[in-house]
């Protein structure tokens, strides 16, 4: 999270500028439709479990602890993955 934080503190505009533009652009038929079909496919439930797998999976390997690996597996098998 501190990366995150440090990246846009470090590139501010950038990100100022590409928010003005996607705001901007939602404004033409074409580019606003285009821009919902791609939040939906991002905000899919396969696609947010399988973001959260990944995060969860890098997480459970940086600690020492072996409760969480067995909770981990757990959940990977009950998500059928």
């Amino acid at each position: 999270m501190d990366s995150v934080i440090s990246i846009v503190k470090d590139n501010w505009a950038v990100v100022a500028g590409t928010l003005g533009v996607l705001v901007g652009s939602a404004y033409v038929p074409f580019v606003r439709s285009f821009i919902f079909k791609g939040a939906k496919v991002l905000m899919s439930e396969a696609f947010l479990k399988e973001a959260f797998l990944g995060l969860a999976e890098k997480y459970v390997a940086s600690t020492k602890t072996k409760l969480d690996d067995v909770w981990f597996k757990q959940l990977k098998k009950s998500l059928g993955k």
